[in-house]
């Protein structure tokens, strides 16, 4: 029962001298599902300026060997860099963010410890009755390869996809439903009562307040408020990061937008934290 179910802003150059008939872009960015919407709401305002922008999503995998391989000016990643990428790349940070659990909105279940959640990926809990729910089986949602939340939650539960390499650890169970971005996971954990998934908190807020029928579920007894996430009492949290080789001047005025006060409004407009609010 596996399977696996980008938005380019686009403007011409309009400056003197420099129409060739096709269309330029000041910047190429690509990486991360959770970044993308905020880059999104970021290019037309950059765009304003002249300057136009190309944005694509793939994953903070892709986003960090795109802007290594310098076929993106700037790299979108939902997670830390490991040592090895922070000697190839530079980074800014634009934002906080949280991993949210997700169940469907009509499943009674109001809290869960981390335990629970390992044994419900491992298929050792495949009926929500067993914590105290309905007679419902278990629809687990988890993230493909190359995503960071996928990696936030491996490092987190100690589980690894089944899509890794081969490994001493424990595997998140093979029945279940691999999807990419935030989006798809939530659209199944919506329309699946029995389901579970884990996504950025930001994009989670908003599709609840959009009236996407799921919930956030308190871990350990903990929910991914504002003030749990900079005090560091909720367990999975996550910066947001812009990654890039060459500061050129467009990288630079991006990253200025990013973390200006209309960036950082457009930050926690989506249910972020802007940048400076865990300091």
């Amino acid at each position: 029962m596996r399977f696996k179910p980008s938005v380019c802003l686009r403007t011409a150059l309009a400056v003197a001298g420099l129409c060739t008939g096709s269309l330029a872009y000041a910047l190429d960015i690509s990486g991360s599902s959770t970044v993308q919407p905020v880059v999104e709401k970021l290019a037309p305002l950059f765009t304003q300026g002249g300057e136009a922008v190309k944005v694509t999503g793939g994953g903070s995998g892709a986003g960090v060997k795109n802007a290594i391989a310098g076929t993106s000016a700037i790299g979108m990643a939902s997670r830390d860099l490991s040592d090895t990428e922070k000697a190839a790349l530079k980074n800014t940070v634009i934002g906080i963010d949280a991993l949210a659990i997700v169940v469907n909105q009509r499943n009674p279940v109001t809290s869960l410890t981390k335990a629970q959640l390992v044994e419900l990926y491992t298929g050792k809990i495949d009926n929500w009755s067993a914590l105290g729910g309905p007679d419902l089986p278990v629809q687990r949602v988890s993230k493909e390869v190359g995503r960071s939340t996928l990696e936030l939650f491996e490092h987190y539960t100690g589980l690894l996809s089944p899509d890794r390499k081969k490994s001493d650890k424990p595997l998140i169970s093979s029945r279940t439903y691999v999807v990419g971005a935030n989006v798809e996971a939530l659209t199944l954990v919506g329309g699946m009562p029995g389901a579970i998934g884990y996504v950025s908190v930001g994009t989670a807020r908003a599709m609840a307040e959009a009236g996407m029928p799921i919930k956030i579920i308190p871990l350990d007894g903990q929910e991914p408020t504002d003030a749990a996430i900079k005090s560091g009492r909720y367990p999975i949290v996550r910066p947001l990061n812009l990654v890039y080789v060459n500061e050129s001047p467009s990288v630079r005025a991006f990253l200025y937008l990013a973390q200006g006060p209309k960036g950082q409004e457009i930050v926690q407009s989506l249910g972020f934290l802007p940048v400076g609010a865990t300091r």
